[in-house]
């Protein structure tokens, strides 16, 4: 019979290189999931070291043992084995950053109180060798009564010693706690709180005395000076929006030719399925459906890995953090918590975990707020569409500077659009319904280091492969199901009588106008198209699509859509996009599927960009798409509510109904206003 696999909880303050000797020790995590009954991750590896099984339980960082917010609570319930699905842990790994000792040691005493045996690792020992600090690793070891071990995981260094002292670590007596002074007792639980954080402080600096040696005050002065520009009000900002636009601009410089390989691949796919399936549904439902839908996500995956390539890259240097510092002067500004950053920014990713992210907000004004603005942070669900119209309508030109696509910098003032507005919605509310100071921020810096290639590369794999599984099995799905909407009923009769009246309507037009004028030459042109087989099969389509379920309820909603320069196939796409917002590109893919377009009429386009390109309104040769159209779309789907998932997360985090109505209400609201306005300001431009 085999053995139980040990488990061994994973402990560690925020930003101190948990995830990183996580990914070092267990590899890529074997669940990834939510704890039963509450909405924090869980995250657990398995590795194997001296013949023995160990699951290594990835818990969320904390501060503390003394639980204020879920995550902490969940981090408690673990260690003392109230988790049903999680036996109690063998040994806890303590993550210690050695560059800031005596901070990280609050929670290792805190877990030497757990009855549990104890190891701790000191990460980041190679940043504290750079700057100088010593620190006397045996001596320490002593004192704690517990094993201590220098890890570097950059270097590999100390890696299989940490893994022989948690084997040897589990089954010995659990450590003793360190004694602490508490003092007389207080008369509530804050001061109680106080007193017992200032009673163990005071038994950390005992316990460090002698420990450490001071850094090198060059070293150390070095990246000061570097922290101060990059925090600095003006000057930071100044370098945050030139890496933002430095990021977007590298997205679309790199990822073009990736993608041109991957639309090519799925055109040959799509001619090699047409020649083996005869014609009629089946192979309708194929190319025209699945196929359709699997085409228009897989090519925007090289610029979604990028995306966040390039983020894990900001978060593995430690740059991230100095962001969030200096955003959080912008956020008490407009009424915000500090301690909202962490929520908006895991909303770019999506904005369900970042709505649960707020749950580590103790106050109920700044966690509501944050809340509702969360969904305006433009989520990955949006990039693929922002890709999409981006690199098909925006011109091929440099913005200002030679390096600097303006494809770019519109992408970077859609993500700028949903903040600004987040920004203005924040301090409208903070100003009216929800009055009052918002809560203090405290965050600890982490320190400069070289992110982890392997790190890095996980976080990019992670991310497209979510996009992939989740958005785009959810794709294909839906793509089929709008197939089916698209194409029943379908009735020959009506389809022949619609086109005959096409006809019709097109000669009585251009007998109506002067034989001489550019219109009349236009109507002649569009009824000799009728005439051949490619404008005859494009016009049976269209009557076949707007006699269809979908169509049906396109042409319903019509007359709202159309002041934003929609037409009623849009307005269908944006409709059938309200489960999920990617799949508006399985959706276009489906709608526009009028049957091949040239792969060279547009040159380095995908087979979607090249539909939508050719896509006319009904019965004219106008163009469906423009860039006030393309801006139009884009400005919708960054202001509207991401999906219905989002929804019912407001709804069970706020505990009220009220919130995802009222939250869907103004930004659909919102949306439709800001897509008005951008296509009128378009045309009146020019564009």
């Amino acid at each position: 019979m085999t053995p139980s696999p040990l488990t061994v909880a994973l402990l560690g303050n925020p930003n101190v290189g948990k995830s990183t000797l996580f990914t070092a020790l267990a590899g890529i995590p074997t669940r990834v999931g939510n704890y039963p009954g509450v909405t924090v991750e869980e995250k657990v590896g398995r590795f194997t070291h001296a013949g023995k099984a160990i699951d290594l339980v990835d818990l969320p960082g904390t501060y503390s043992l003394s639980p204020q917010s879920p995550d902490e609570r969940v981090v408690v319930d673990v260690l003392h084995g109230r988790i049903d699905d999680l036996p109690r842990p063998d040994c806890i790994l303590v993550v210690a950053d050695a560059t800031n000792l005596a901070r990280n040691l609050f929670l290792a005493t805190q877990a030497l109180e757990v009855g549990i045996p104890v190891v701790v690792a000191l990460s980041l020992a190679d940043v504290a060798d750079r700057r100088g600090l010593r620190l006397n690793v045996d001596e320490l070891s002593k004192r704690l009564g517990c094993p201590v071990v220098r890890v570097a995981v950059p270097t590999g260094e100390g890696l299989r010693d940490l893994k022989d002292r948690i084997c040897s670590a589990v089954g010995s007596p659990a450590p003793r706690p360190i004694p602490l002074d508490n003092g007389p007792p207080s008369a509530s639980a804050r001061p109680a709180a106080a007193t017992e954080a200032i009673a163990r402080y005071t038994a950390i600096d005992r316990l460090l005395d002698g420990i450490t040696s001071p850094p090198e005050k060059a070293v150390q002065q070095s990246e000061d000076r570097i922290d101060a520009l990059l925090t600095h009000s003006l000057w930071g900002t100044l370098v945050f929006a030139s890496v933002m636009l430095a990021m977007f601009a590298a997205i679309f410089w790199l990822a073009p030719p990736i993608m041109d390989m991957i639309s090519a691949g799925m055109d040959h796919v799509g001619d090699l399925v047409r020649r083996v399936l005869p014609d009629g549904a089946i192979r309708s439902l194929v190319v025209d459906g699945v196929l359709a839908g699997v085409s228009g996500t897989v090519v925007f995956v090289p610029q979604i890995a990028l995306l966040f390539l390039f983020i894990a890259i900001l978060e593995g240097c430690g740059y991230l953090a100095r962001a969030a510092y200096l955003m959080d002067r912008l956020l008490m500004g407009v009424g915000l918590s500090g301690k909202s950053f962490i929520p908006l920014l895991s909303s770019f990713a999506c904005a369900i975990p970042g709505i649960m992210a707020a749950r580590t907000i103790e106050n109920r004004r700044d966690r509501l707020l944050t809340i509702l603005v969360a969904p305006l942070m433009s989520c990955s669900a949006r990039l693929p569409v922002y890709l999409l119209l981006c690199g098909a309508f925006v011109p091929d030109q440099a913005a200002g500077l030679p390096w600097l696509p303006l494809k770019a910098v519109v992408l970077a003032c859609l993500y700028a659009l949903g903040v600004v507005v987040a920004a203005a919605v924040a301090l409208l509310l903070s100003r009216t319904v929800f009055k009052g100071p918002p809560q203090p921020f405290v965050m600890e810096l982490p320190s400069w280091r070289w992110p982890r290639p392997a790190v890095v590369l996980e976080r990019a794999r992670e991310a497209s492969w979510s996009f992939l599984q989740n958005a785009g099995t959810l794709i294909v799905a839906l793509s089929v199901v709008l197939w089916a909407l698209m194409t029943y009923p379908h009735n020959e009769a009506v389809i022949e009588a619609d086109v005959a009246a096409l006809k019709a309507t097109l000669d009585s037009q251009a007998a109506a106008t002067d034989p001489q004028s550019a219109d009349h030459a236009e109507l002649i042109a569009q009824r000799a198209a009728l005439d051949t087989d490619d404008g005859l099969e494009a016009a049976r389509r269209g009557a076949a699509q707007r006699q269809s379920i979908l169509g049906r309820a396109g042409r319903l909603i019509e007359p709202v859509v159309r002041p934003l320069g929609w037409d009623w196939r849009i307005g269908c796409a944006a409709l059938a996009s309200f489960p999920a917002r990617e799949v508006v590109l399985g959706t276009l893919g489906v709608i526009y599927n009028l049957g091949d377009v040239d792969p060279g009429a547009v040159e380095g386009a995908t087979a979607l960009e090249r539909r939508l390109k050719a896509a006319r309104w009904d019965g004219t040769n106008r163009p469906v798409f423009t860039l006030p159209v393309a801006l139009s779309i884009m400005v919708f789907f960054a202001l509207c509510a991401q999906c219905a998932s989002t929804l019912v997360v407001i709804g069970r985090e706020t505990g009220s109904w009220i919130w995802p109505v009222v939250t869907f209400t103004w930004m659909t609201a919102a949306a439709w206003v800001g897509a008005f306005l951008i296509y009128r300001i378009g045309l009146a431009l020019g564009w």
